[in-house]
């Protein structure tokens, strides 16, 4: 099931919270704190969207994981609303939908930077500093590997990909032959 839509009105009604309040970013973390918890833990999940449990239990476990993890009075109250409405499924995309919010507000741009193999931190951090220059923005850099890519890196900004991989080089070299 697809939580987008609901996803984007909790998003967006959390980001207005913590932006009137002036504590938007401690609120996103805790949010993606929630989520991460809550999509890490099967056993967590199981006894939260069991409609078999009495809605007072699953309550008073979310306000002993509030409390345990120091939430704000914000962030537990989500957390329980959410799942007053059987929502809690969406926290995920909640969490994901309000970073994208945050990112926006805060000029942040998120790169994912994919290589065949480990990158230096200096490597990454001139990247980084050259993607800043390039698009105006912030930039949060993500690595991974991946060694079907050959040689090179890939870079993905929202959803403009550089792709300067040996692997592309090569497809595309076999594919002129192929034309010709």
């Amino acid at each position: 099931m697809s939580y987008e839509s609901v996803a984007r009105r909790y998003g967006r009604a959390i980001f207005e919270i913590g932006k009137e309040t002036g504590t938007l970013a401690a609120l996103a973390r805790e949010i993606g704190d929630a989520s991460a918890m809550y999509s890490a833990s099967e056993e967590l999940r199981l006894v939260l969207d069991n409609p078999l449990i009495p809605e007072a239990s699953r309550e008073e476990l979310l306000r002993e994981i509030a409390g345990r993890a120091a939430f704000s009075d914000v962030t537990r109250n989500t957390l329980l609303l959410l799942a007053r409405r059987r929502r809690l499924a969406a926290l995920p995309e909640i969490a994901r939908q309000l970073a994208l919010l945050v990112d926006q507000d805060q000029n942040v741009a998120r790169a994912v930077v994919t290589s065949a193999g480990p990158l230096t931190d200096g490597y990454l951090e001139r990247l980084r500093a050259e993607l800043e220059k390039a698009t105006g923005r912030k930039i949060s850099v993500t690595h991974r590997q991946d060694p079907s890519l050959i040689a090179g890196v890939v870079t993905q900004i929202d959803d403009q990909v550089i792709d300067g991989s040996l692997r592309t080089r090569l497809s595309s070299f076999r594919d002129n032959l192929l034309r010709t």
